[in-house]
């Protein structure tokens, strides 16, 4: 599969694997990779974008941790009965790709084709997360007001 990825998509899914690690996490989310993406260093193009959103890293992080606050809570659980380390420990065995991961490569895949495009780049990466209608990335997007729908579209129209 990731014999069409451009150089730059791969540093995204290398740095998806980072932040999965840094975050304490078994698994390759595609909050991860999303997170890798919204580095200017590695997204470029896709990196620009997430940021006219207010999607820089920092912005990501607290958009996320809002919705893991809120899915504690509908679980019931409130943040305040106890407290969380400022960072889990890193993962010590290499993290493997979620189901959220794999299907956001799935669709990534997807949209190069759709797109004519032959290599997959980092906007294929950013578009194949947004086209998921359900999970953690749509809810924290919601959460911070952001139109998926309407990002996912301004993503299918970068070039390269």
């Amino acid at each position: 599969m990731f014999e069409r990825f451009t150089k730059e998509a791969r540093a995204v899914v290398h740095r998806a694997e980072d932040e999965a690690r840094a975050l304490g996490s078994p698994t390759i989310e595609a909050e991860h990779m999303l997170l890798a993406l919204a580095d200017a260093r590695i997204g470029g193009a896709a990196a620009a974008l997430l940021r006219e959103q207010g999607l820089d890293p920092e912005g990501l992080h607290a958009a996320l941790a809002h919705e893991t606050e809120l899915s504690l809570a509908a679980a019931g659980v409130a943040i305040g009965d106890f407290e969380l380390p400022a960072r889990a420990p890193a993962a010590r065995r290499r993290p493997r790709f979620a189901a959220s991961s794999r299907r956001a490569l799935e669709r990534s895949v997807r949209a190069a084709s759709a797109l004519g495009d032959k290599r997959l780049t980092a906007r294929h990466v950013l578009v194949g997360i947004l086209r998921a209608d359900v999970g953690t990335v749509p809810r924290a997007l919601a959460g911070a007001q952001v139109d998926r729908v309407a990002l996912m579209t301004r993503a299918e129209q970068l070039t390269g």
